[in-house]
């Protein structure tokens, strides 16, 4: 996800995952995969220290430019971790994807084994950093912490929604209202849109919507226009964690 200035806050998410101090780096990247794990309390230990030792330097062999990493602030599921990374194009996957280019045969399927013990869950998702979309900004200091909201779009109203947002971007920019759009293309359950705005502390949590944000009293109208466009909404509150996170030199 993106952090106020365009740059890979992750994926995060996660993101798309997903978000912060550089979670979705690089304009030109619009892949990315986002995995969501849940870490067994007793092995998180052993979890980081696989992170560390194994994974994040298999990665880096294997030339992905950043991974953004974040974790449950606060409210949420304590020992949820999403993971970012850039992908350049699907078609790496043909061949197993990153770990499979920088590990031999026998020490990735160990690593695979020692991180699926360390998990009660995984998910995985392909996702689109809609640049199109979003509102960027330059600004990207003390930003640790990432309000992802998941939006579902009804069957259809597609078009709708992607509008709504494209018409009113010079509000959203004359206001400073800052975020990044995400659109789950691929993994468990429907078509999801995410929004992420990054903040610096739980006090700034406290601020309306995107749109109220933008539009003040008219922002019931606004919103008015698109009635039935938004199915279910879900909000989390992430923190980077510059630890398991990574960038190109």
């Amino acid at each position: 996800m993106k952090s106020r200035a365009g740059k890979p806050i992750v994926i995060g998410a996660l993101l798309v995952v997903m978000l912060a101090p550089s979670v979705l780096a690089q304009d030109e990247v619009s892949w990315i995969r986002v995995d969501i794990v849940q870490v067994i309390p007793q092995r998180l230990d052993d979890f980081i220290e696989l992170q560390l030792d194994d994974i994040i330097p298999a990665y880096q062999r294997a030339g992905v430019p950043w991974r953004s990493a974040w974790r449950t602030a606060e409210f949420g599921n304590t020992y949820e971790r999403w993971f970012a990374t850039p992908v350049a194009s699907l078609a790496e996957f043909d061949s197993g994807g990153p770990l499979a280019r920088s590990l031999n045969p026998d020490r990735l399927e160990w690593i695979t084994s020692e991180f699926r013990r360390n998990l009660v869950s995984r998910q995985s998702f392909a996702v689109r950093y809609r640049s199109d979309l979003s509102v960027e900004s330059d600004d990207v200091s003390g930003l640790s912490l990432a309000r992802i909201t998941t939006l579902q779009i009804a069957p259809g109203r597609v078009a709708e929604w992607e509008a709504f947002l494209r018409e009113n971007l010079e509000q959203f920019r004359g206001a400073d209202v800052v975020f990044g759009v995400y659109q789950r293309m691929f993994g468990p359950g429907p078509t999801m849109w995410q929004i992420v705005q990054n903040h610096s502390s739980f006090a700034e949590l406290s601020q309306p919507g995107i749109v109220a944000l933008a539009f003040g009293e008219g922002a019931e109208d606004v919103l008015a226009t698109i009635a039935g466009v938004v199915v279910s909404v879900e909000r989390i509150v992430l923190r980077y964690d510059p630890a398991l996170s990574f960038s190109a030199p």
